[in-house]
C-alpha cells in the first residue's frame, strides 16, 4: 500500500480545502508529491481511491499516475463523493494513465462508507482479478 502524498499538505480545514481544490482545478496543477513507489515496476494492477473533489479526482491524484509508465498496467478507481459519484474523474485517469486498463470502479457516498463493506467485497469479487 501507497499513500500518495502532496508535498506540500493539504489544509485540515474543509472549506479552505474546497477553495485549494478548485483553484488546482482551474490551473490544471500537478502538486508536487512527497514520495514515489520504489517497486512500481512489480505491480501489474494498481487500485487508486481518492475522493471527488469538484466532480474530479484531486490533481495530486493526477500528479501520481502521470509519475509513472501505465502501459500495460490495470488500474482501479474506488472514490468517494458527496453524491457526485465519479464525476469526470474517469476520464481524467484514463488521460493521466495513459496506455492502462482501466476496470470498473467502485464510488461510495461520503455518508455511506462505514455500511459499504458488502457491496466493496461484491464489487472485488466481480472485478475477475487473481488473488
Amino acid at each position: 500500500m501507497f499513500k500518495s502524498e502532496p508535498a506540500e499538505p493539504y489544509t485540515e480545514d474543509y472549506d479552505a480545502l474546497l477553495d485549494q481544490a478548485q483553484q488546482e482545478q482551474r490551473e490544471n496543477a500537478r502538486p508536487e508529491l512527497a514520495g514515489q513507489v520504489e517497486n512500481w515496476d512489480s505491480y501489474d494492477v494498481i487500485f487508486v481511491g481518492y475522493p471527488n473533489w469538484w466532480s474530479d479526482a484531486p490533481m495530486a491524484v493526477l500528479s501520481f499516475l502521470e509519475s509513472y509508465e501505465c502501459t500495460g498496467k490495470t488500474i482501479v478507481p474506488f472514490n468517494t463523493s458527496g453524491g457526485g459519484g465519479f464525476g469526470n474523474s474517469l476520464a481524467s485517469i484514463e488521460e493521466s494513465a495513459a496506455g492502462a486498463e482501466i476496470l470498473e470502479g467502485f464510488t461510495v457516498d461520503g455518508d455511506n462508507v462505514n455500511s459499504a463493506q458488502a457491496d466493496v467485497s461484491e464489487w472485488i469479487s466481480g472485478l475477475g482479478l487473481a488473488q
